[in-house]
């Protein structure tokens, strides 16, 4: 097996990880926990700070380790993929390329609004609350989607040839 093929493989496990994990707390932990912004996220907070033994912290527990892994493992599988085949390419860096963009937005802009939203709550009017909830939920609605399209690309990926043969040189 060549490297390219399981740098793949290896990226399509651990993004599928990532997709359903991250499905599941959209669709039943987000609205929880957001649906009522400002007195719902407030809550939260108090209930964190009185028992933070009982708290969800799926952040340092499971998503600090997961999105790094499935970023390098994009960038990879992005740089691997020039030397094959240009049908196996296009679905490989796609979506390895999609997965590097939702990586690189979850660190520049998701961590750190779930991170007022869960540390700074004393700090914030409940407007600012309210406001960073909202457009937290909803843009997290759209990276969601361009993780199941990015997914769904590496799954094309791996079932097209990834051979390039001397005709497709050229």
């Amino acid at each position: 097996m060549k490297v390219s093929t399981l740098i793949l493989w290896i990226f399509a496990a651990v993004l599928s990880i990532e997709v359903g994990a991250g499905l599941y707390e959209t669709l039943v932990i987000i609205p929880m926990w957001m649906g009522g912004a400002p007195e719902s996220v407030i809550k939260y907070y108090e209930l964190y700070a009185a028992n933070p033994q009982f708290a969800l912290r799926a952040g340092p527990k499971f998503w600090m380790f997961l999105t790094p892994s499935v970023g390098i493992f994009a960038l990879a599988t992005f740089l691997t993929g020039f030397k094959t085949s240009p049908q196996h390419r296009k679905w490989r860096l796609i979506g390895s390329g999609l997965s590097v963009f939702v990586v690189a937005a979850t660190f520049a802009w998701f961590v750190p609004n779930i991170m007022r939203l869960t540390f700074d709550v004393p700090t914030m009017s409940p407007a600012e609350i309210a406001t960073t909830a909202k457009w937290w939920a909803n843009l997290n609605y759209i990276r969601c989607i361009l993780a199941v399209i990015a997914m769904l690309c590496t799954f094309r990926a791996l079932s097209v040839s990834n051979h390039t043969k001397p005709s497709d040189i050229g």
